[in-house]
């Protein structure tokens, strides 16, 4: 953080940024403005300088194709984002951009590809395709008295075996989750967190977006604290949105074989 502005690095926004993943972003920066909080958005292509700070990164969903032509660079830029995280910058990684921050991607057919290991884990393709709404409970650590039911959507066939140790991000209350022997969703990281949960997630989430910013800014050793009377608009679209989710889900997809 530099001069009280937050950096928020998005990392391979053309290549992993299939679902709307700018909308995270967009998320982070009018919620910040809300606390007065000012930020600075950079966006990482491969093969550039990768900033020697951030203070939240975000990665977003895309194809296998998109992991597999971006090999080369995730294992060079891996070990600094690893660094941020176990330094406390939130790393939030979403969909595809989850399978990709885990240790390694396993496709169906040829070799495994190499992912930047914030995530203690691997994701194996081949399992049932889920699309459906997602309703979850998250673990994440959220602001005082903020709910923790999220929601959003999946698409993906990809079964996440974490390692002994690693907490969910959250639990799973209808879709498919992780797939690998108990109904939980994504990992937790110290302040970093991954999921197939699209939509975008935090968009439809404020509550999530809060807790993401407050672990950042606390990190910084300052305090967060969103003006309601700035959020109440985008509080109550986010609110009648999850609401609706939670009417259908379950209803208006199939899973897929």
């Amino acid at each position: 953080m530099t001069a009280d502005r937050l950096t928020i690095l998005h990392v391979y926004p053309r290549q992993m940024g299939v679902s709307g993943d700018r909308g995270n972003v967009a998320a982070l920066v009018r919620r910040a403005a809300a606390a007065d909080i000012a930020t600075e958005v950079l966006e990482y292509a491969p093969g550039d300088a990768l900033p020697s700070t951030a203070d939240v990164v975000v990665v977003g969903n895309g194809p296998l194709s998109a992991m597999r032509s971006l090999g080369a660079d995730v294992v060079r830029i891996g070990a600094a984002l690893r660094d941020f995280a176990v330094a406390g910058v939130p790393v939030i990684a979403v969909g595809g951009g989850f399978d990709l921050a885990t240790n390694q991607v396993v496709p169906t057919d040829g070799a495994p590809i190499d992912g930047f290991g914030v995530f203690d884990a691997r994701a194996v393709r081949g399992a049932e395709r889920r699309v459906n709404y997602f309703v979850l409970e998250s673990r994440y650590p959220l602001l005082p008295g903020a709910s923790t039911r999220l929601a959003g959507f999946e698409d993906h066939a990809a079964r996440i075996e974490l390692a002994d140790g690693v907490s969910p991000f959250a639990d799973v209350v209808s879709g498919g989750g992780n797939q690998a022997g108990s109904p939980v969703e994504g990992a937790v990281s110290g302040n970093s967190f991954g999921t197939h949960t699209q939509g975008p997630i935090l968009p439809l989430n404020p509550q999530l977006t809060d807790g993401v910013l407050a672990a950042t800014t606390t990190r910084l050793g300052r305090g967060y604290t969103p003006d309601p009377a700035r959020t109440a608009t985008i509080d109550r679209y986010a609110s009648e949105a999850r609401a609706t989710i939670d009417r259908y889900v379950d209803k208006a997809f199939k899973r897929i074989a």
